[in-house]
């Protein structure tokens, strides 16, 4: 591994931590609510919590790294995370738990952005897509990881998740100081509270409908105010569509496996197979989309609607298929995104990008909390959404040359 690699793979691991933690608590939330005698809607506002937090802190926490540096924030953000998961291990009031879950959204909310951040920044255009490839290779394995090893470590004591959480944030502060610092200073400023607004609406909305307005507004001005340029706004839509898809269809497994009755370990194995496909090909993705271009990420959404249907054939066959398609697509149009703005833009950029991962995973969830396992609605959101994302896409190619 060259040196430029190993930098981007040292960058990424908060992120890593913050995606293993994430989904790690998934698998704990029916033993949460049993050890405090709670119904499974209170346990899981330890999500929810965090979620909104991340959320409405991860866009003006780029201003943070324009301003302290990308290696300084996520080393921030570190410390953060490792403290407050420490503490939740300490204490057995679900309140005082709940505060601690929002200080480790405020954490998350620092190394979201940093580690796209850093894979943008480094290197040059030519490696982009690679660059980027690892680091969304490296982030997806902590999905990956996460819901077997919750499943087993929730099993002993869920409160040992945290510790896991807590021992990796403070390793990996070491491997962080060997990192250069990494600056951009894009001129955007206070500015990019509007972008914030778009996706503090959304996520807000889902819990009371009125926000929704501050998306529209949101949207509205950022346009106007923020000049990223019509390239990055265009594939930003087009991914943010395909990420609504895919993580759907990731709660759709879930229920899907929990139907027949199996333990939460044989769950959060087996339903490994679409992480671990979206992990395996994304590497190479990326090298692809250095050659290729949007090519790439077309073919992703093109074969995203197309695998879809071989859910009413085979469920495993799809899960491989819908993991390496969302693989393909996820990875290739977030290259061509972050090559789009100006190296000063890029740290805003990736607070943009990173939060509409977060905002999406959020409303694919609650779309599947209506369907559950009623596949045709699933299929038929997939194939729409991602021929959306394909035209927006081709579209995208079209104007800007």
């Amino acid at each position: 591994m060259n040196k430029l690699s190993r930098s981007v793979l040292f960058s990424s691991l908060p992120s890593f931590i913050s995606s293993l933690e994430a989904t790690m608590i998934l698998m704990a939330i029916p033993l949460i609510a049993k050890d405090f005698s709670i119904t499974y809607v209170k346990a899981s506002t330890l999500l929810a919590f965090y979620v909104v937090t991340e959320v409405l802190l991860s866009i003006p926490s780029s201003l943070l790294a324009e301003r302290i540096g990308v290696r300084k924030t996520m080393t921030v953000g570190t410390i953060i995370m490792g403290l407050s998961s420490l503490l939740i291990v300490l204490f057995n009031s679900f309140t005082f738990i709940l505060v601690l879950r929002i200080l480790q959204g405020i954490g998350a909310s620092m190394v979201l952005l940093t580690s796209l951040s850093y894979a943008s920044l480094i290197g040059s255009d030519e490696e982009r897509g690679k660059m980027i490839g690892l680091n969304h290779t490296i982030v997806s394995l902590g999905y990956v990881l996460g819901l077997p090893l919750g499943g087993l470590v929730a099993e002993i004591n869920w409160k040992y998740l945290f510790i896991l959480t807590s021992v990796f944030s403070f390793a990996s502060l070491y491997l962080l100081s060997t990192l250069k610092e990494m600056r951009a200073k894009s001129g955007i400023g206070i500015n990019v509270i509007y972008a914030s607004l778009i996706f503090d609406g959304v996520i807000l909305g889902l819990y009371y409908s009125p926000f929704f307005v501050l998306s529209i507004l949101g949207l509205i001005v950022t346009i106007r105010k923020i000049e990223l340029g019509k390239g990055f706004y265009l594939s930003s839509l087009s991914g943010f569509l395909h990420s609504i898809t895919r993580n759907m269809i990731a709660a759709f497994f879930v229920f899907y496996l929990y139907s027949l009755h199996l333990s939460t370990l044989e769950i959060g194995s087996l339903v490994l197979l679409y992480p671990l496909s979206f992990t395996l090909i994304s590497f190479y993705a990326g090298k692809l989309h250095d050659k290729y271009k949007l090519r790439v990420a077309a073919f992703g959404f093109a074969s995203m609607a197309l695998s879809s249907l071989s859910l009413f054939f085979n469920v495993v066959l799809g899960e491989f298929l819908l993991g390496a398609s969302s693989g393909i697509a996820t990875t290739s149009n977030t290259a061509y995104t972050m090559s789009s703005v100006k190296s000063k833009d890029r740290i805003i950029a990736s607070g943009i990008r990173s939060v509409q991962g977060v905002v999406s995973n959020t409303i694919g969830l609650t779309i599947a909390s209506y369907f559950e396992m009623s596949l045709t609605p699933y299929v038929e959101i997939t194939i729409l959404l991602n021929l959306a994302s394909l035209l927006i896409l081709n579209y995208c190619s079209i104007l800007v040359g």
